[in-house]
């Protein structure tokens, strides 16, 4: 385990055993069992029992509910070194999103350009404007398609290999803020799409280009 790794893995787990730890520190001062403080914030005492045991950390709208029960400030409860460490798990959930926007973007950008000039070809002859056109999209998606493959999948890789993400189920589980053990819910967003994203893109693909043809055999 790298430096950086080392570093990572320390402020997930101060964050949760912070919070954790004061979450216990103003239950007990309050004079609250953890059943009794679960059921005034709406979830299980397990639920309780992991946040104190730094298993898992409590979300923004648990931390509200826990503030009025307690009669304070959401800052005031998870103190300054939580504070910290939340703002470190943040960002880094924020950048998965970057790379993840940016690699969604490049594909889009190239697969539009591919529909784009697939129905330009039939148009080649008709205008000296429509092959320097072509031209002009062929080294677009040449360039989007060499950024993607050298800088922004591999960053997207280092990222999930640097953060135990196994693939697509794990990292929307992380953008959302769930405990790495814990069970994602049977939706269909879970259970049908993330999963089989590629799947869902490349019928998207195919459905675009058959399109496509259609409307170029329909042209005179």
């Amino acid at each position: 385990m790298d430096e950086k790794t080392a570093e990572r893995v320390t402020n997930q787990a101060t964050a949760q055993q912070i919070i954790g730890a004061r979450i216990r520190e103003f239950r007990e001062t309050a004079g609250l069992s953890q059943t009794e403080l679960a059921r005034r914030v709406y979830v299980s005492r397990q639920t309780v029992g992991n946040w104190e045991a730094g298993r898992t950390l409590a979300d923004v709208q648990s931390l509200v509910l826990l503030s009025q029960v307690f009669e304070t400030t959401v800052d005031a409860l998870i103190g300054e070194k939580g504070s910290r460490a939340v703002r470190t798990t943040a960002n880094e959930r924020h950048e998965l999103l970057r790379l993840l926007v940016l690699c969604a973007a490049l594909l889009v950008v190239c697969v539009i350009l591919v529909f784009v000039r697939y129905l330009l070809s039939p148009l080649r002859h008709t205008s000296p404007a429509i092959e320097p056109l072509r031209g002009i999209m062929l080294l677009t998606m040449v360039i989007c398609e060499a950024i993607l493959a050298l800088r922004a999948v591999p960053r997207l890789r280092a990222f999930m290999r640097e953060h135990d993400l196994a693939g697509a189920v794990a990292a929307t589980a992380f953008l959302e803020g769930r405990d790495p053990t814990e069970e994602v819910p049977s939706d269909f967003l879970f259970r049908w799409f993330i999963p089989y994203w590629k799947v869902w893109l490349a019928a998207i693909v195919v459905v675009a280009l058959l399109a496509a043809a259609f409307y170029v055999r329909e042209l005179p």
